[in-house]
């Protein structure tokens, strides 16, 4: 039996302090250059640069403002490009930014310190159970922008999206913060040889809780002690469990992870560039269900003959919505390309990801070449 709820994120709530005032202003001393620097204004949100002409936040806030503000210029907005897989957007602008956050490539991320930033909501009031404090409600949303800090405590899947999970601890670091409703587009930062790099985009929060078992009383909150309260379950709802144990069952925050979306990400900034020199494209990376990051040219289509028939073997993605897959041939001159047409034979079918096999006719040809078209919708 799991249990499992989550809510949109909005605003860094501190453990220590409930001062609107506090980290409110970028980090200093070990934390210097943290990733406050690469944060920029969409509307009620936040974004992150990522490329000279793209920033990147969550999909569900929408089009949170109709420009985005960097280091105190406004940009304009072109284009925008949704992760089929997840609950990250790529924003195109007209304009240049004069630098961006580096992204976080090494999949190693558990156990890691992170510097959290959001934009939202103070602490609120007290939550007691037995007059022990569990945790707070989230406050009046000042818009203001928070930074704390957390540890990734474990990679969480939401549905087929892989998550930053850390959690509220009440013994935890000096700037331990949790996340509230509405802080969705900031971002998670990990440090990697010194330089601070983006790790995740804030996506939810752990909640709503339950007063008793038949889900009365929801609430939400920044707990760092869950026990005694009811989540809804996902076995199946509506069923609500009750959080229990011997010590003490913190809450947290999730944030979409970018070290398992670095194929689409690249697809979508660099689209005709080669990240790791294999001499594929990073779209064609994308599609193909390849790693940008280490050279796989094995990947590619394969060509062979059944009988009166020209067989072209590829992988496609069947979540990528956001692309086109096309089968074409040219019957000798490699100038004039035309679609195949192919019988179309599923070789095998892992999570998302089939291995097809086109099969072309080959008639009368007495050369035929075939390729994959792929290009974004």
């Amino acid at each position: 039996m799991s249990i499992f709820a989550c809510l949109s994120a909005r605003a860094v709530i501190l453990f220590r302090t409930g001062d609107p005032a506090a980290n409110t202003t970028a980090p200093t001393n070990d934390f210097a250059g943290s990733g406050w620097n690469y944060e920029g204004q969409f509307g009620e949100f936040l974004g992150t640069p990522i490329a000279p002409h793209f920033f990147i936040t969550a999909t569900h806030i929408g089009q949170a403002g109709s420009v985005f503000t960097f280091q105190g210029t406004t940009y304009t907005l072109l284009n925008h490009f949704n992760d089929p897989e997840t609950d990250l957007t790529i924003w195109q602008i007209a304009e240049t930014f004069p630098f961006f956050a580096p992204l976080y490539t090494k999949r190693d991320e558990v156990g890691k310190h992170l510097i959290v930033i959001g934009r939202g909501t103070q602490r609120g009031g007290e939550i007691l159970v037995d007059r022990n404090l569990r945790g707070w409600s989230w406050g009046a949303s000042d818009g203001v922008q928070r930074w704390g800090e957390n540890i990734v405590a474990a990679i969480i899947p939401i549905i087929i999206a892989d998550t930053l999970y850390a959690t509220f601890d009440q013994n935890g670091l000096p700037e331990e913060c949790h996340l509230s409703s509405g802080d969705s587009g900031g971002a998670v930062f990990l440090n990697d040889g010194g330089a601070w790099k983006l790790a995740g985009i804030n996506y939810s929060v752990d909640g709503n809780f339950y007063t008793d078992s038949a889900g009365n009383g929801g609430f939400i909150a920044a707990l760092f002690d869950m026990r005694d309260f009811w989540l809804q379950s996902d076995n199946p709802p509506p069923n609500y469990i009750q959080v229990t144990g011997a010590t003490a069952v913190p809450s947290g925050f999730y944030a979409t992870r970018i070290s398992s979306r670095l194929a689409w990400i690249y697809s979508v900034i660099d689209p005709y560039g080669d990240l790791d020199g294999d001499n594929i494209s990073n779209l064609l990376e994308y599609a193909l269900h390849l790693d940008p990051l280490t050279p796989d040219a094995a990947g590619l289509p394969r060509v062979g003959r059944e009988g009166n028939f020209l067989t072209f073997t590829y992988t496609q993605v069947t979540t990528a919505s956001d692309i086109n897959y096309t089968v074409e041939k040219s019957a000798g001159d490699l100038t004039s390309w035309v679609p195949a047409n192919p019988q179309n034979e599923i070789i095998s079918t892992v999570g998302n990801v089939q291995t097809i096999k086109a099969k072309i006719d080959i008639g009368t040809s007495t050369r035929l070449f075939a390729r994959l078209r792929v290009t974004r919708l």
